[in-house]
């Protein structure tokens, strides 16, 4: 059996163990729990569409589509705020782990990292306009990188105009070098309020500017036929009061508690998406999903930051993993017949161990790394300008 088979092979039960591991649970339990992954994971998928490359003693991958982030795809209003819909194979990872950097060849690269957000931008608006940056964050979420910094590299914004921000958007759509330099003198940045069952301070302008704008409704999740009549319905008119307070003015008035004393927040609100979490990258919807309901696969990693890159480092110098003799140590067996690899006196023999049963082995180990086996398959020195190597290819995700 091929490597690749093995790998779909493995996939397939995988899958089938996951959901059968829920067994009585309800759906909206199954598909709420974000479930776990290993890194690795995201090696495998990201390999068809892209290379890896060092840079200041990080690892980098280079999609071989060399386009800038967050500009093929659209932007959602969910329960977290903005969010980033990509239409990329890799959007899944590259747009919501981690961040990305521009490089001195002007190429964009993806810096991994171990939490999922909605989107990794800065976003700025004008009067016409609105623009957003990937950029680099730190483990609270702020930006490392100072404004000045930030805002001198105009070639790395992205523009558009608001009703453009509202549908989708393609590489076409985003404004030349000149106009995004204009627009973002003229920009200040943006945030807003978003009052649920509580306010909550958010990046970017407020949903509501946009629901007239959004030519399609998909910004936004659909409202049912009862919530569409219940809007048309004007609400009923308040009794008639003659009490004082009625009549009162800022000034005189009762001193009202939480945000319904400030008259600046704006309370206005959208039907946005709710957030569900696939249990694998291949599983599909439920039959059963309601409208609303986004359907996404957005795991936590088991690596932290150091963790993954050495998965990576590992990922492409598969000899320098842990094998099952450095595993045992001077703890394994002599086996009958075993390949003994060291022919000094009282040293335990470990068991032949094929490739293919190496439990430290990547089933695209064949299909990605070169014959050698020990080096990377791609130059670490700069950043590979060839096409993707060969694997699978498991479709889209989000």
């Amino acid at each position: 059996m091929s490597s690749r088979a093995l790998f779909l092979l493995v996939v397939a039960l995988l899958g089938f163990t996951a959901i059968a591991g829920h067994a009585g649970m309800t759906a909206d339990t199954v598909y709420t729990d974000r479930g776990q992954t290993d890194f690795d994971t995201v090696l495998q998928l990201l390999n068809p569409y892209g290379t890896w490359t060092k840079v200041d003693d990080k690892w980098a991958y280079l999609p071989t589509d060399h386009l800038a982030p967050y500009t093929e795809g659209r932007w959602l209003y969910t329960e977290y705020g903005w969010y980033w819909q990509g239409r990329r194979p890799h959007s899944w990872a590259t747009e919501h782990y981690g961040y990305w950097k521009c490089n001195a060849d002007k190429l964009w690269l993806w810096y991994p990292g171990p939490y999922w957000l909605p989107q990794t931008v800065e976003i700025r608006t004008s009067s016409s306009s609105i623009g957003w940056r990937s950029a680099e964050v730190d483990e609270d979420g702020n930006f490392v990188e100072q404004p000045i910094d930030r805002f001198a590299k105009t070639s790395e914004w992205t523009f558009v105009t608001l009703a453009q921000f509202a549908n989708p958007i393609t590489p076409r759509i985003i404004a030349p070098l000149p106009v995004i330099k204009q627009n973002l003198e003229d920009s200040t940045d943006s945030t807003h309020t978003y009052m649920t069952y509580r306010a909550i301070d958010r990046p970017g302008p407020h949903p509501a500017d946009f629901v007239s704008l959004s030519r399609d409704g998909g910004m936004f999740a659909p409202k049912t036929i009862s919530e569409e009549v219940a809007e048309r319905t004007p609400p009923p008119k308040p009794p008639d009061t003659n009490s004082p307070a009625a009549h009162m003015t800022g000034t005189n008035a009762p001193a009202l508690i939480g945000t319904e004393a400030d008259a600046s927040v704006d309370k206005r609100k959208v039907k946005y998406w709710i957030t569900m979490s696939l249990p694998t990258f291949w599983a599909k919807p439920p039959a059963d999903a309601k409208p609303e309901q986004l359907y996404i696969y957005r795991p936590d990693m088991y690596q932290d930051q150091d963790g993954i890159e050495r998965r990576i480092t590992l990922w492409f110098n598969p000899k320098t993993r842990t094998t099952l003799k450095d595993l045992m140590g001077a703890n394994a067996r002599t086996a009958p017949n075993a390949a003994s690899t060291d022919d000094t006196p009282g040293t335990p023999a470990v068991p032949a161990t094929s490739s293919a049963q190496d439990p430290f082995r990547s089933p695209l180990d064949d299909n990605f790394h070169s014959s050698s086996g020990g080096t990377t398959a791609h130059s670490t020195n700069s950043p590979a300008k060839a096409g993707a190597p060969a694997g699978i290819n498991p479709g889209t995700s989000n």
